[in-house]
């Protein structure tokens, strides 16, 4: 019995485990995206794909076997003439008896060992898969970075649709309650029907913002399941609010850090189009170097009038030889000096490219370093301005109540409320898509 029970929760636990996860952190999320992303797997298959180029590249450079396995039947010999005076010396000297030559069937077949012993394109050609599968690395490391940020976005553009209607069910059953104390003063003379009307526009207006936000908030969650890698309308609960993610977006230490060039992807891919560049060049000077090989080859051959090549007394004649192929280019009408001088520029334009992309990397990291420290300080600014808000709020219901306010200046004031509060919570948004640019910039994963 004990054996069964461990079974069965041996079996439960597999379950569980195979289960797709659907309770996600921030962290948890950008760590599920990065391994099952569609685009990451794409990324890190074309890594393995460039690592196979590699190889290929390398494999030239040894020892090739082919072999080859050839059948002949001839429907119609040919015929050749030969001086009749072969067979029959008093023949006339013009004429010629048909004759044919060989059987009618022969098989053979031959293996060549192949050798490349010199070629400056080869050597070439190894560096530049080296540099290539370095493109490709650099590529999934900048789509890491992308979908990075696309999870960060979809992660706070989720939290904030749900603190959006959190709020405006709030507010909704603030004015519900006000609308319903207004229409009893109205009832009794102490308020204008346009005191209440003024409350039904507002909870009207409230009560369509929800509607909409319920909507984003099911679209923002398929956008946060889709940079995920998982199914658009899986099941899906966050388990940090909108102020965790608040302090975790505020790193003043970023604010500190200088920027390094190597440091980041971009820069790195930049460099690595210089070196494709220059191994181009040197690609076409190479051109101009002969090219060696060797090789040698074995086989053997079979004649017959009837297909009997498998039989054991039918007669095979071997044949092998060695040779040597070697290439030189001599005279291309200066079609080569032209590559080579069009290399050259191509090569000179990318280190061009490269000081300009360090330029501009410099000034995107200082722009981004001023907006995360704004982005501070538009938090501060929106947190003061929200409670100001609530307090004229407050200040204007009362006074409206106490009958020496009306409704279009309590209007006003919610209305600022409202916006106050909206700004206050894409203020925190603001800070982590700040913040993950930054690190971006910075080459941080």
């Amino acid at each position: 019995m004990k054996n069964i029970y461990t079974i069965v929760l041996l079996l439960l636990f597999q379950f569980l485990q195979a289960q797709d996860k659907s309770t996600f952190s921030l962290n948890e999320a950008i760590q599920y995206g990065l391994e099952n992303n569609a685009n990451i797997k794409k990324a890190q298959n074309n890594v393995i794909k460039a690592q196979k180029k590699v190889w290929e590249t390398t494999s030239k450079g040894f020892p090739q076997i082919d072999a080859a396995v050839s059948y002949q039947q001839f429907i119609e010999q040919p015929v050749n003439l030969m001086p009749a005076r072969i067979f029959n010396p008093n023949a006339p000297a013009d004429q010629y008896v048909p004759v044919k030559f060989g059987t009618e069937q022969n098989m053979k077949w031959a293996a060549t060992l192949k050798q490349l012993i010199f070629s400056g394109s080869y050597l070439v050609g190894l560096q530049s898969a080296q540099t290539f599968k370095k493109i490709s690395e650099n590529a999934e490391v900048k789509t890491r970075q992308k979908i990075k940020e696309a999870i960060v976005n979809a992660y706070g553009n989720a939290l904030l649709t749900e603190e959006s209607i959190k709020i405006l069910e709030k507010n909704i059953a603030t004015v519900s309650q006000n609308l319903f104390e207004v229409k009893q003063m109205f009832a009794n003379g102490l308020v204008e029907e346009t005191d209440v009307e003024q409350l039904q526009i507002t909870l009207a207006n409230l009560n369509n913002q929800v509607d909409y936000m319920q909507r984003m908030k099911t679209v923002s969650y398929e956008m946060l399941n889709f940079a995920l890698g998982r199914k658009t309308d899986a099941p899906i609960e966050l388990t940090d609010t909108i102020e965790n993610i608040k302090e975790q977006g505020m790193q003043l230490d970023l604010l500190q850090s200088n920027f390094m060039a190597d440091n980041n992807i971009d820069f790195k891919i930049s460099q690595n189009q210089v070196k494709a560049k220059k191994l181009q060049l040197k690609f076409e000077k190479t051109k101009a170097l002969p090219t060696i090989a060797a090789f040698v080859n074995y086989g053997k051959n079979a004649y017959n009038n009837n297909f009997e090549f498998f039989n054991s007394d039918q007669a095979w004649y071997e044949q092998s030889l060695f040779g040597l192929n070697i290439n030189i280019p001599i005279f291309s009408s200066l079609g080569r000096t032209a590559r080579v001088q069009q290399a050259r520029i191509d090569f000179e334009n990318a280190e061009i490219d490269l000081n300009e992309k360090e330029k501009q990397l410099k000034l995107q990291f200082n722009k981004a370093q001023n907006d995360y420290e704004h982005s501070f300080k538009n938090y501060n600014i929106a947190k003061d301005n929200l409670h100001l808000a609530e307090k004229i709020e407050h200040k204007e219901l009362i006074k409206f109540k106490e009958g020496v306010g009306n409704s279009f200046q309590l209007n006003q004031a919610r209305m600022q409320l409202y916006q106050s509060q909206q700004q206050y919570l894409q203020s925190i948004i603001d800070i982590i898509n700040k913040k993950v640019t930054l690190e971006n910039l910075m080459g941080q994963e």
